[in-house]
């Protein structure tokens, strides 16, 4: 079937489940009228495909560019990325010593908590060699509130958490038999900064510490679709009526010897498709 034909098909689908089409002659009439004007149609889909990448069935690429604008939308969103709270935990941690032959117990509860997470930036920066180099930044804020005792003495604190992170991340890039592209975060540590402040007899006092930390503990592997659906409309002759109606039926895609590659900041991901029933 001709490529225009086949598109003409497709639009009927959105028209209904299925439809009446003409007799085979004069199907067969209106083709061969056509006929000219579809060879001519052929003739300029063939010359700008022949400069097209072989060997697969399906052949996508995305620019970093425009993964960067999708992720800019959600970065640059007033509103807060991720909202914990924090429920009772006791212990969150516990210990037991002893002391000349006196034992007692140290020990940590977290009564409740808030913790608000602020995505501020997360992009590509570039693309090359099956790796990717992104930016992430993440901002902070909450309190805590906790009770424990030490060394026999009991004590409350309500401290205000403050971090921020602001790292070079690496990926690497791959693709399982699927429409996804996976990018798998490379181990590496970085810092997490941190202030804590305790109010002690109307005093707010500050500590300051950095916590490491390791990027695959942080992030976990992405997920980028390929830009292609998982399923696709087909029209065939209902069973009921023969070849003067058609009826469409979906058939599911299966991506099999999926491959992708990451160069000049561009994602190309390539696959072979097969048709299943569904």
């Amino acid at each position: 079937m001709k490529p225009f034909s086949f598109f003409i098909l497709l639009l009927f689908a959105s028209c209904g489940s299925s439809l009446n089409i003409p007799p085979i002659e004069e199907s067969r009439q209106i083709i061969d009228d056509s006929k000219p004007k579809l060879d001519s149609l052929d003739m300029v889909i063939n010359v700008r495909t022949r400069s097209l990448p072989h060997g697969h069935d399906l052949i996508t690429q995305t620019r970093a560019s425009a993964v960067n604008t999708l992720l800019g939308r959600v970065t640059n969103s007033t509103m807060k990325d991720i909202h914990i709270d924090f429920l009772p935990t006791r212990p969150l941690w516990k210990e037991e010593k002893s002391v000349l032959g006196i034992g007692y117990t140290n020990m940590v509860d977290v009564d409740t908590g808030t913790l608000d997470i602020d995505l501020k930036k997360f992009a590509f920066t570039d693309v090359s060699n099956n790796t990717i180099y992104a930016q992430l930044e993440i901002e902070g804020t909450g309190m805590i509130k906790a009770s424990g005792t030490y060394t026999g003495v009991s004590a409350h604190v309500s401290p205000q958490i403050h971090f921020y992170l602001n790292e070079q991340i690496i990926f690497t890039v791959a693709a399982a038999d699927s429409d996804y592209i996976r990018l798998n975060p490379v181990p590496k540590t970085v810092r997490l900064k941190t202030k804590i402040t305790i109010n002690l007899l109307g005093w707010n006092i500050p500590y300051y510490k950095e916590i490491p930390l390791l990027t695959t503990d942080l992030i976990k592997p992405v997920l980028i679709p390929s830009a292609v659906t998982s399923e696709i409309v087909f029209p065939i002759p209902e069973a009921r009526y023969g070849s003067q109606r058609l009826e469409f039926v979906k058939r599911y895609l299966r991506f099999s010897r999926s491959s992708v590659r990451a160069q000049n900041n561009i994602l190309e991901y390539r696959s072979n498709i097969d048709f299943d029933k569904p």
